[in-house]
């Protein structure tokens, strides 16, 4: 790792708007997949070029696989000529503007970003309809805590929000269709995990008949997520907390895994930070005296994952007082917990052996946790070979394997 690493500059590059995808590949398995092998030395990547649909072929039973089931909510709302009363009793009428709502806290609170703040002071209301209204309560660390005075919010976000498409897709309504993985359960994000996208019914068929491990967790994707970075050195960025969901028996299952020498494939940036914030979020749950007595072989494997893990990380995980639109569920069943984990070059791989991920934008700090697995000139490297082979970008484009101990041509 060198200084630029650390630099927001160094995470820039040019892209053609052309190679900005505006739509899926049809079917979404057919998006190109870019594989880099590393070479001995793990220096410099070598390149070769397939699909997805063809992704089974370079796996075997040894592999397991980490979806998101996470399921994306419709989260912009459009504001065209409402009325706004603030706390004062003073009205104004908006002509246009936009909500983003970005975390769902309760059944009837979001926090989230407007078009304009300052018409949007605490106390002051949004009047959807003559029935509807949305009440400011207080500015958040990242946005405004709102209210909806009406019936559940998911109810009010299915008839009256668009789904949250990137500001880099032209929006058309029959695009939202494209932007949720087939296999999405749990609401709570206000953005997809892209990479998911491209697996299809038939290419998760094709997995299982390679006898392909899978497993499906779930963290809830939050707005800040593909926000570009703000600050110049890097390690001074905060990242917005995201909630995961921690099935009771992950701690044994990926114990057993992990024994059976399994080779960790993650699709995506979001099952990364899932994996890779389970560490840290152990030895915090412990300090708390949060977590039930593992059977010995578990306890072993965990407390040997967590020694060397940065104490200065672990407070960047809470438990979510308020899990979102499900019971406060006990630890012994599953629990929510929420994980601002910034991985950056500098932050160790505790648990991931390769990954699977989209092209993403300039400054992101999704180009800087690839970074940190395969190094800053490796990936814009490997960006410069996928614009010059045309692969396409973003959300709707193509996407990259990157190789670790289980890959090789």
């Amino acid at each position: 790792m060198t200084s630029s690493d650390l630099l927001l500059s160094s995470y820039d590059y040019d892209l053609p708007s052309s190679h900005i995808a505006q739509l899926p590949a049809s079917p979404a398995h057919n998006a190109k997949l870019l594989i880099a092998t590393p070479d001995a030395s793990r220096d410099s990547y070598n390149f070769h070029h397939t699909t997805f649909f063809d992704l089974p072929n370079h796996l075997s039973q040894q592999y397991l696989l980490f979806f998101n089931e996470t399921k994306v909510f419709k989260a912009r709302i459009p504001l065209q000529n409402v009325k706004i009363i603030r706390a004062s009793g003073k009205e104004l009428i908006l002509e246009q503007g936009e909500v983003f709502v970005y975390q769902l806290l309760s059944e009837n609170t979001f926090e989230c970003l407007v078009s304009d703040s300052k018409n949007f002071k605490p106390g002051s209301k949004v009047q959807i309809s003559d029935t509807i209204f949305l009440e400011s309560q207080k500015f958040s660390e990242n946005g405004i805590k709102f209210q909806i005075h009406w019936d559940k919010l998911l109810s009010f976000l299915e008839k009256y929000a668009q789904m949250p498409l990137p500001p880099y897709i032209n929006y058309e309504k029959e695009k939202e269709q494209w932007y949720q993985t087939f296999f999405a359960q749990e609401i709570g994000s206000a953005a997809a995990p892209t990479a998911s996208l491209h697996f299809t019914p038939e290419l998760i068929e094709k997995l299982k008949e390679k006898e392909v491990w899978m497993q499906f967790l779930c963290l809830h994707v939050g707005l800040w997520t593909f926000k570009p970075v703000s600050e110049e050195v890097i390690s001074n960025q905060k990242l917005h907390f995201e909630p995961l969901i921690l099935p009771a028996d992950i701690r044994k299952n990926l114990a057993q895994a992990k024994q059976q020498e399994k080779i960790f494939l993650p699709i995506g940036t979001t099952m990364i930070r899932f994996l890779e914030s389970l560490p840290y979020i152990w030895r915090f749950l412990k300090s708390k005296n949060l977590t039930p007595s593992l059977d010995p072989e578990t306890e072993k494997w965990r407390d040997h994952l967590t020694k060397d893990v940065d104490s200065k990380l672990v407070e960047e995980f809470i438990p979510d007082q308020e899990p979102l639109l499900s019971e406060n569920i006990h630890w012994v069943s599953q629990m929510m917990i929420q994980t601002r984990l910034f991985i950056r070059p500098g932050i160790p791989f505790y648990l991931i052996d390769e990954l699977i991920t989209n092209f993403h934008l300039p400054k992101s700090s999704l180009m800087m946790l690839i970074s940190a697995f395969m190094g800053r000139k490796n990936l814009l490297n490997t960006y410069q070979e996928a614009i010059e082979k045309w692969y396409y970008f973003y959300s709707f484009g193509d996407g990259m394997r990157v190789g670790g101990r289980g890959l090789s041509f």
